[in-house]
Order: structure tokens, then C-alpha cells, then sequence
């Protein structure tokens, strides 16, 4: 898989935030000498901040000989760390939208560049894995003050973020928990339910593909009381897994206590969730269901 501008920044931010430990400086003692606001450092350490080249020169020289040997390396990654998203024409599009889309770049970069995925899904299903048709109406819901253009172009957008599954090296590995509320919450009529259910279980049978529902009759758990989640993570070392948490007002987790915690939340609800077998037959019934 390549290397894009998300994955970049995070190993620059990793690399930069080594060699100020190691240089023994605090983010306010760093900022304090060069002149700048802690969070522009911290911005950069954390893979939020757009890498210039002056600001890499400036910071290795402050870390001393031993840090100003990664500076072409370093450099390099800030030089790919800039680059626009292909995301960047759409995610323009949302500027009114500081909740329903906070942090829309960041998770598309990481989404885009990630090795598996992972996510407990309450409101909707995923929208890795939404139809077209059904994509429609959640993004009409979401966004009712946008003009039929925007929309269809945020469509576009979410469709084409489904081609993670579907790249030819290395398709994202996507392992869903779907509750049973996604599915009881009608968005359009129960043919537009019903269509869905048929697309997820043609994606179910791709092997790159898990997804396994989480019945009303599980009851309640901490794994499930905090609301929607994902975990983004990727297969190399240097880079480190994400969490999203879903809500009025999106947040990402970094630290390792944090994602390793999410994880096992997963694996919980993974323990009272149906089969993937099982799975495929409540979604025919389903289908079936609602077209009666």
C-alpha cells in the first residue's frame, strides 16, 4: 500500500516528538525558544499540523547534531505530510458543519491509509458499507440545509470512500457490529430497507468483509453503553492506531491506553453479538420482512 499525507505526518509527528524528548525539552520550553504557541508543536507532533520545511529545519536544529541527522528523512516526510487528500474537494464542502463533520479530513486520511477497521455502528450502518440509495438518504438527513449539488456531491464522496474495499493491493480488512437499532430506524421506505439488506449481504461474502449484528435481546453492557465507535489500525509499527468516537462532537484517541481499551471493548461485544453465519440469516429474514 502507499504511503499517503496521513500516514506521513503521523511518523514525522511520532519522529519529532522522539528526538524533543530525547533533546530532553518540554513542548513550552521548545516554543518558549523558537517563538511559537505550544499547540503549533504539538499540532505537529500529533499529525494535525500542515509540515513546513522551515519549521522541520528550525526544531532539529534546536534538538542538536544527533536529531539534525533525520533531517532529509524528515524533510521528505513533511514534503508528502503537505500534499492534499484526495478528500479535500469534498470535505470543502462542509464548512457550516463544525459537529456532523468535525474532524471529516483526519478520519478520511486515516480511513484511506489504514490496514483494517474496526466499528460498533448504532444510528446507521457503516458508510463504508451503505448503498448508494441508502447513502442518499442519510446524508439528506444529516444535512438538510445543503443545495442538491453538495449533496450529490457528498455522495459521490461516500461512495467513493468505499473503494478501500475494493483496492486491489490490500483491501481494508472491515469487521463491523451492526445494533439492531440501525436497521429498526427507517430511513426512506422498506424498499429502501430491504435493498440494503440484500447489498450487505453481498458484501458479506467478500472475505475482506465481517460483519455481525448485535440484537436487541443482548441487553446492555459497557461495551455498548458509550455509543459508536471505530478503531483504525495499521499492520506497521510506526504507526499508530485511532480511535473515532461518534457523537455530537466527534474525538480521536491516540494514547495506548485508550485504543488498547476500545479494542477490548470490541472483542466484548463481539462475545454477544450474532455469527457472521447468523448474521446473514436475521438479514434475509429481514429482507423479507419488511417487503411484506
Amino acid at each position: 500500500m502507499s504511503q499517503g499525507p496521513a500516514t506521513s505526518r503521523r511518523r514525522l509527528g511520532a519522529e519529532l516528538r522522539r528526538l524533543r524528548d530525547e533533546a530532553g525539552l518540554t513542548l513550552e520550553q521548545a516554543a518558549a525558544t523558537l517563538e511559537c504557541s505550544t499547540s503549533k508543536i504539538s499540532r505537529l507532533e500529533t499529525g494535525k499540523g500542515l509540515p513546513r520545511q522551515r519549521d522541520i529545519r528550525d526544531l532539529l536544529r534546536l534538538y542538536g547534531k544527533e536529531a539534525q541527522r533525520s533531517l532529509d528523512r524528515l524533510l521528505m516526510l513533511a514534503r508528502q505530510g503537505a500534499k492534499a487528500g484526495w478528500w479535500q474537494e469534498y470535505t470543502s464542502l462542509l464548512p457550516s458543519e463544525p459537529f456532523v463533520f468535525d474532524g471529516t479530513d483526519r478520519y478520511v486520511a486515516l480511513e484511506s491509509e489504514a490496514d483494517w477497521l474496526t466499528s460498533y455502528d448504532v444510528q446507521a450502518v457503516h458508510g463504508l458499507v451503505q448503498s448508494a440509495e441508502y447513502a442518499d438518504r442519510v446524508i439528506r438527513a444529516a444535512l438538510p440545509h445543503h443545495s442538491d449539488s453538495e449533496l450529490r456531491s457528498l455522495l459521490e464522496f461516500r461512495l467513493r470512500r468505499q473503494e478501500v474495499l475494493t483496492r486491489p493491493v490490500a483491501p481494508l480488512r472491515l469487521s463491523l457490529v451492526m445494533d439492531e437499532f440501525a436497521f429498526r430506524r427507517h430511513l426512506g421506505d422498506a424498499g429502501v430497507m430491504r435493498r440494503e439488506s440484500l447489498h450487505l449481504l453481498d458484501l458479506g461474502r467478500r472475505t475482506n468483509v465481517s460483519m455481525r449484528l448485535l440484537p436487541f435481546d443482548a441487553g446492555l453492557s459497557r461495551s455498548t453503553a458509550g455509543g459508536q465507535f471505530a478503531v483504525i489500525g495499521f499492520d506497521d509499527w510506526d504507526d499508530q492506531d485511532v480511535v473515532f468516537i461518534e457523537g455530537a462532537a466527534n474525538s480521536f484517541l491516540a494514547d495506548d491506553f485508550g485504543v488498547e481499551t476500545f479494542k477490548q471493548m470490541f472483542a466484548d461485544m463481539g462475545e454477544q453479538a450474532l455469527s457472521e453465519a447468523e448474521t446473514a440469516l436475521w438479514l434475509e429474514r429481514y429482507a423479507d420482512d419488511v417487503a411484506r
